[in-house]
C-alpha cells in the first residue's frame, strides 16, 4: 500500500455512483490528480464540507490502484465566499477550468500552485472577480511559456498614441498598431493603458500584484484578449466566459 500526503486544491468534483465522488485536485508536485472518495456522498465525518470546489486541503491518498483512493482530508481553507456569490463562483470556476485543461498528471508546479491559492484568496477577500482573473491569467500564461509580448508593436516597436488603435494578434501573442496592421488579419482591440498595465502585471511579484487595479474597460479588454488567446492555444472555449464578460 503506497500512501502519500499532499496539499491540494479541489478543481472539479463529479458524483460517481450512489455514494462516491470523483475529485480532481491540483497539487504542487503531483500536478493534476484524479482521486476517488469512497462513500463521500454519505460521509458524516471524513469528507463532510471538505470535497467542495476551490477548497484547499491536505489529504492522504493511496496510489496503489490505477485511480487513487483518498482516505483522509483536512480542510486548510474553504474559500466559502466563492460559493456564496455567483460572479465570484464563476471567476473561481474559470480559474479551475484553466488548471484542469492546461495541466497534466505528474507535472506539478509549486509556483503555479501558489498563484492558484493567491487568486482564490484574492477573490474571497477583494470581491473583484474580473481584476483578479486578469492578474491570474497573466501569471498563468507566463508560467506556461505563452507570455504575450506587450512591449510594443510587433513590427515597429511603437506604443505611440498617434499609431492607435492597437490590437492583439492571437497567432503571434503580440500587439500591433494601426499603421502596421493589415485589414485581412484583424486583431483584438487593446487600448494603450491596457497594454501597459498587462505588461506591468507580468513583471510584478506576488507581494505587489494585488495593488494593480485595472479599470472596467481595461478589465473587459484584457479578459476578451485572454479568452481568444486561450481558445487559439487550446482549441477550446470555456462556457463560463459568458458569465464573466
Amino acid at each position: 500500500m503506497a500512501e502519500r500526503f499532499t496539499d491540494c486544491v479541489v478543481i472539479k468534483v463529479i458524483d460517481c455512483g450512489e455514494a462516491d465522488k470523483l475529485v480532481t485536485l491540483y497539487c504542487p508536485k503531483a500536478g493534476k490528480l484524479n482521486v476517488i472518495a469512497k462513500g463521500a456522498k454519505r460521509s458524516k465525518k471524513r469528507f463532510v464540507n471538505k470535497l467542495e470546489p476551490f477548497s484547499h486541503l491536505s489529504i492522504l491518498y493511496n496510489d496503489k490502484y490505477k485511480l487513487p483512493l483518498i482516505t483522509e482530508a483536512a480542510l486548510i481553507a474553504s474559500f466559502l465566499p466563492l460559493r456564496r456569490q455567483f460572479l465570484l463562483y464563476a471567476a473561481a470556476t474559470l480559474i479551475c477550468e484553466h488548471l484542469y485543461y492546461w495541466t497534466a498528471a505528474s507535472d506539478g508546479d509549486p509556483v503555479l500552485f501558489d498563484w492558484l491559492l493567491w487568486s482564490l484568496n484574492e477573490l474571497s477577500k477583494s470581491g473583484a472577480p474580473q481584476n483578479t482573473l486578469v492578474l491570474f491569467l497573466t501569471k498563468l500564461y507566463g508560467i506556461l511559456g505563452y507570455q504575450p509580448d506587450f512591449s510594443g508593436c510587433t513590427t515597429c516597436g511603437s506604443l505611440d498614441p498617434s499609431n492607435a488603435p492597437y490590437g492583439f494578434q492571437t497567432g503571434r501573442g503580440t500587439v500591433i498598431c494601426r499603421k502596421c496592421s493589415r485589414e485581412d488579419k484583424p486583431a483584438i482591440p487593446l487600448a494603450i493603458p491596457t497594454i501597459k498595465l498587462l505588461d506591468m502585471s507580468f513583471k510584478l511579484p506576488m507581494a505587489k500584484l494585488s495593488r494593480l487595479k485595472l479599470n472596467r474597460n481595461s478589465n473587459r479588454e484584457a479578459l476578451r484578449m485572454f479568452q481568444y488567446y486561450g481558445r487559439y492555444l487550446l482549441d477550446r472555449d470555456f462556457q463560463t466566459w459568458r458569465y464573466i464578460l
